[in-house]
């Protein structure tokens, strides 16, 4: 089994044994608004919930704006890689020296 399947069980797990732990039945009052006879879990996993979905949206902004990001910088890296090959095909043996000869080094 995979690691993460391993936690998705886990979580279920600790789910459920809340739930039974958790069985106590509120009234919940907001605003104007009135709810008799609320399971504290219902409520609790609501609230879970709709903080996560709150979370996600105030950060898929930033998301989004990070990943127009990467694609520019692939973009930009694979033109510099494509740029790279046109002058490595120009010079296949690399770099080339411009200079005296051999020898000159020799004499010095």
């Amino acid at each position: 089994m995979s690691a993460g399947i391993i936690i998705l069980l886990l979580l279920a797990l600790l789910l459920v044994i809340f739930t039974l732990q958790n069985s106590v039945v509120i009234d919940l009052k907001l605003l104007f608004w009135q709810l008799a006879d609320v399971p504290l879990v219902l409520t609790l996993v609501v609230c879970v919930i709709t903080g996560f979905i709150i979370a996600a949206l105030l950060n898929y902004p930033k998301i989004w704006s990070l990943k127009s990001r990467i694609k520019a910088l692939q973009k930009e890296l694979n033109e510099l890689k494509a740029k790279q090959d046109d002058n490595d095909e120009n010079h296949p043996e690399g770099i080339e020296m411009k200079g005296g000869s051999e020898n000159d080094l020799f004499n010095a």
